[in-house]
């Protein structure tokens, strides 16, 4: 127990003092004269007792006035002890189950703690009290809305589990400072390590507190991992980079496998914080899964696995249908493996066979005679029914959004490409938008039984996108995801949590999707395609549906979630919030029994008083 006021103590002494005083006082009485004192002896022992500097007798009422102004005197003090009680009506708990979060630093796991701080959190609730729950990964999600019921509660903070996502703790408080500004007296406790960058300010009066988890940073990360083949080569470059978060030296062991296929290994000794880059050659007879493993002991496993997809040499067919085009020709020539045909028209008679003879068909500011049955067509400055209807035409546009988790956009930024003017397209059943000027579709890609398209609403003539070093990096990835529509199984690498789409064959109403470590789930088709959003930890999957396969892999390569280091503060906009350890305290204050104390025993004093008087 602490007082808030100590000093408030000094005041007993002369107050106690002075009541003292009063019974040690003479009382002044009128003087009678009697013949016998015989029935006034009480009366002379009264007299003798009220003289100065004698001593006290036993006195009820003089202990009871000096423990009343004691218990007075005491809650002026303001004495208060930490409680582990939720301090305010309305609780927020926001639980960051993002990737740092599986550390084993912690009993269990940092996740693992941080769901045990909530559930005392929950379990020192009053009973009008109430609390809600939200789980941030990737992104926010309300797991149960405000309630009484601390079984409801319970139960929420045991179902969630942490993911190997990025965190997004931004929209998470944002979620939660909007629930709260709409209950009195509220508060929200966020239960993190604190492992990502400054939060922008918010403009809220509600009482925000960390708690954190987590006690060292002891990790080692693959950070990147790539496969790449030069032009004219039959060899793939391996590069893959790895750093040392940890302040002591780590031993770990380097293996790089192709599919199930072991191809190098090594042990590297690794200092404090340090980063080392390697580099290996591979000659591939046939596509596949390259897998690079760290196995080291540390306190997290998600980012000792990194992959990559790499291919053989294959010449691609491309025909391009175009009025002419310097800037294009001369980037799909310089592009390997990639064997270029150019024509000015394709009449309807022939378009079939051009589908089926070349394996990917680019049409620059052409019509498109006929839709392929098969096969895959690119579309500049052009439409197609079914696929990518053209709409009204947008005048210096500005790219707002575009998905840079679909193959054909990976590493392609188009948020600085200065467009003179665009066609609005609409999307096919079954497309995805690629790209989006405000909410105006401006770029898509759809599949199909056998076939492929991407669609571009502008003439790349109109802008600078030619001019961009992105302008070959997405030709490259286009003609290599349109060319994967003949039978061959699409690949790729992305991002824990990214939610993807595939499209579902005419036949299929269900698709099997096999998970990391031998589980599988069932998804169905809607609206002409499959959507799959739970790729939310490292791993190697795979969608099947009829004859058709889809095969992705989730790798973490995030130097935020890797070092583990917990934050000693949560910095919002310029404010800061000082990190707490533990279950959270709140001050409960005393003054309110002790004054309650004092008015019982006056009362007490008062009516025995008048019983003996």
């Amino acid at each position: 127990m602490e007082l808030l006021a100590p000093l408030a103590l000094i005041a007993l002494l002369p107050l106690a003092g002075a009541v003292i005083l009063l019974y040690l006082l003479k009382l002044r009485r009128k003087d009678f004269v009697v013949p016998s004192v015989f029935l006034w002896r009480r009366a002379v022992q009264d007299v003798q007792a009220n003289a100065p500097f004698q001593k006290l007798r036993k006195n009820l009422l003089l202990i009871l006035q000096l423990l009343a102004l004691a218990a007075l005197v005491a809650g002026l003090a303001a004495p208060y002890f930490l409680a582990r009680r939720v301090g305010g009506k309305s609780t927020l708990i926001v639980l960051d189950a993002s990737a740092s979060m599986k550390a084993t630093d912690a009993d269990g796991s940092r996740f693992a703690e941080a769901k045990r701080v909530a559930e005392e959190i929950v379990g020192s609730m009053g009973r009008r009290d109430e609390a809600a729950l939200l789980v941030c990964s990737d992104h926010a999600r309300l797991a149960l809305s405000f309630s009484r019921d601390r079984g409801r509660l319970a139960s929420a903070i045991r179902e969630a589990d942490a993911t190997d996502c990025e965190t997004n703790v931004r929209d998470g408080l944002l979620l939660a400072y909007s629930l709260a500004a709409k209950r009195p007296d509220a508060r929200i406790y966020l239960i993190s390590d604190g492992a990502f960058p400054a939060l922008p300010a918010v403009t809220s009066s509600v009482e925000l507190r960390f708690l954190r988890v987590g006690s060292r940073c002891d990790n080692v990360a693959l950070l990147a991992f790539e496969a790449t083949r030069p032009p004219d080569s039959r060899e793939h470059q391996v590069f893959l980079r790895i750093h040392n978060y940890s302040i002591e030296p780590k031993h770990a062991v380097l293996t790089v496998s192709h599919e199930e296929n072991l191809f190098h290994a090594a042990e590297l000794d690794l200092s404090p914080g340090e980063t080392r880059s390697e580099t290996y050659q591979l000659t591939l007879e046939e596509a596949g899964l390259l897998k690079a493993e760290i196995e080291v002991e540390d306190d997290l496993a998600s980012d000792n696995v990194c992959y990559a997809f790499a291919e053989p040499p294959d010449t691609v067919s491309v025909l391009l249908v175009t009025p002419g085009n310097l800037f294009l020709e001369q980037a799909l020539l310089v592009l390997p493996e990639v064997d270029v045909f150019r024509t000015a028209a394709l009449g309807a008679a022939d378009a079939q066979a051009a589908y089926r003879d070349h394996d990917v068909v680019i049409f620059d500011r052409v019509r498109v005679p006929k839709p392929p049955e098969t096969g895959a067509v690119m579309l500049i400055g052009s439409g197609m029914d079914g696929t990518a209807a053209l709409g009204a035409e947008a005048a210096t546009p500005n790219i707002t959004s575009w998905d840079d988790q679909h193959p054909v956009l990976r590493y392609v930024n188009l948020g600085a490409v200065q467009i003179a003017q665009t066609r609005t397209l609409s999307p096919g059943p079954g497309a995805v938008v690629l790209a989006r000027a405000g909410n105006t579709p401006v770029a898509i890609a759809r599949e199909w039984a056998g076939a492929r398209a991407v669609a571009f609403g502008w003439d790349f003539m109109d802008s600078d996108l030619p001019l961009r070093v992105s302008f070959p990096v997405l030709l490259s990835n286009a003609i290599q995801w349109l060319s994967q529509s003949a039978g061959r199984t699409a690949t790729m690498r992305v991002s824990p949590g990214a939610i993807l789409h595939f499209p579902a064959p005419a036949d299929a109403e269900r698709a099997r999707v096999a998970l990391p470590g031998g589980r599988a789930e069932s998804v169905s088709a809607i609206e002409g395609q499959f959507t799959f959003a739970g790729s939310e930890g490292v791993g190697a999957y795979e969608l099947e549906a009829g004859d058709r396969r889809w095969r992705w892999a989730v790798d973490l390569r995030s130097p935020a979630e890797s070092n583990l280091a917990p934050a000693d503060e949560l910095r919002i906009g310029e404010e800061t919030v000082q990190a707490g350890i533990g279950p959270p305290k709140v001050e409960q204050h005393l003054w309110p029994l002790l004054a309650a104390l004092a008015l019982l025993v006056l009362m007490g004093e008062w009516h025995l008083y008048h019983r003996r008087y």
